[in-house]
């Protein structure tokens, strides 16, 4: 009988949706979800995916999402989103937003699933953090702190759940070819309000693609990276993309001073 596999934010277009057509290809039972199915595009026809309705920030439409789909031997927590701005003019509201989503809604899943995974002695829970997992930069404070706490969780949870025969890994992609940017919720200066942190969203903004001279990379290359674990799950962590490899190899070599340097002088940073 093939694995079943549910994915959580696959919408067209993005990583989700990437590593659910992978998945089918491959013969898994995928259950694709999304807050709403008209975004699943062609995923609706795939003979191998089921298209289910799932807001993570939602006790029982978790509930429902998985009590429809049975027996889960694979969860992908890839549902996410980004509040961006200063830290200095979010609001605690603004806080529980980004947790909701990119902490709760994996915890949800998480604690839905592990019962079965542990009763049949087997299961693979892959989180998608980000570069941002572990190293915050100007601007995305909110995101970080719950790619952050995401990370920890998975760490503890390997620890815990490992007994049982079931694996936990974290992907770490840095900037994708996604609809990821365009919808970022933007707060004070960088939604263009008056503010003394104008001068820093304008540089941050006019940084981008300085840490990836090919480009961002493309969804497909990380659902690879989501399927490699999966599949393999030799590593605990598994970056991916050519700037999530260079931030990290360089973060890893180098002082928090050493750091804050190098990468000032990579995207132009005079702030």
């Amino acid at each position: 009988m093939p694995k079943s596999v549910l994915i959580t934010g696959c919408s067209e277009g993005g990583v989700g949706y990437a590593v659910a057509e992978q998945l089918a290809a491959k013969g898994y039972k995928v259950f694709a979800t999304v807050r709403k199915v008209a975004k699943a595009g062609a995923l609706a026809s795939n003979a191998n995916a089921t298209v289910l309705e799932l807001d993570v920030r939602d006790d029982a439409s978790v509930k429902a999402a998985l009590a429809q789909a049975g027996n889960v031997d694979v969860l992908v927590n890839n549902a996410g989103f980004e509040v961006w701005g200063p830290l200095e003019e979010m609001t605690v509201d603004d806080v529980k937003d980004q947790f909701e989503t990119n902490v709760y809604g994996p915890f949800r899943l998480i604690t839905g699933v592990l019962p079965g995974m542990r009763n049949r002695g087997s299961g693979v829970i892959v989180n998608v953090s980000s570069v941002a997992g572990r190293v915050a930069a100007p601007l995305n404070g909110l995101y970080a702190a719950s790619k952050w706490a995401l990370e920890a969780l998975s760490e503890s949870l390997k620890y815990e759940i490992g007994h049982f025969g079931i694996r936990v890994h974290v992907v770490e992609p840095g900037g994708i070819e996604t609809p990821f940017g365009s919808n970022r919720r933007l707060v004070g200066a960088a939604a263009g309000m008056e503010s003394p942190y104008t001068e820093m969203v304008d540089q941050w903004q006019a940084s981008a693609g300085r840490l990836n001279a090919g480009g961002a990379t493309k969804p497909e290359t990380v659902a690879g990276v989501i399927v490699e674990a999966i599949e393999n799950g030799d590593k605990f962590r598994y970056p991916a993309g050519p700037d999530a490899e260079l931030v990290f190899t360089a973060r890893k070599a180098m002082t928090d001073e050493q750091f804050e340097s190098a990468m000032r002088a990579q995207l132009g940073l005079t702030w």
